[in-house]
């Protein structure tokens, strides 16, 4: 009997994104979600940097995000949290290269932010379940 792997639980890292339709804001999150904050300032229209109370910017928000970007991208910014390939690789056993490899042939969903192939916790485990069901089928 086949069983699919399961990548280990590890430390979150603070990296989130997050839109909500419902009020038009896209949040990016450089810092855990619940931290708390001392100050705001608009740094252009309708864009607001949020600081920790230790002066670091924790969050930005940006308002009216739909008309800044297409549907398609909104869509894709909520997702739970961003970790790297090499991350990736030592969470579900798979080197680094083959990872990025189908991120590139776009089996593994995965994006480029900074020149680093990038993917969630989520989307690995997609990935890793597809490749046991395939293995499945083939035996």
């Amino acid at each position: 009997m086949s069983r699919e792997a399961k990548i280990p639980e590890m430390a979150k890292s603070a990296l989130k994104m997050e839109y909500e339709p419902e009020v038009d804001v896209l949040t990016i999150y450089l810092q855990d979600h619940e931290t708390a904050l001392s100050h705001s300032g608009e740094a252009e229209s309708g864009v607001i940097l949020n600081y920790a109370e230790d002066g670091s910017l924790s969050s930005v928000e940006v308002l009216d995000a739909a008309g800044r970007y297409p549907a398609s991208q909104l869509a894709a910014c909520s997702v739970d949290e961003f970790i790297d390939l090499k991350t990736a690789s030592q969470l579900a056993g798979i080197a680094p290269v083959t990872l990025r490899t189908q991120a590139e042939k776009g089996r593994l969903w995965a994006i480029r932010l900074a020149g680093q192939w990038i993917t969630t916790r989520e989307r690995l485990q997609q990935y890793i379940d597809s490749r046991a069901r395939s293995t499945r089928a083939a035996g």
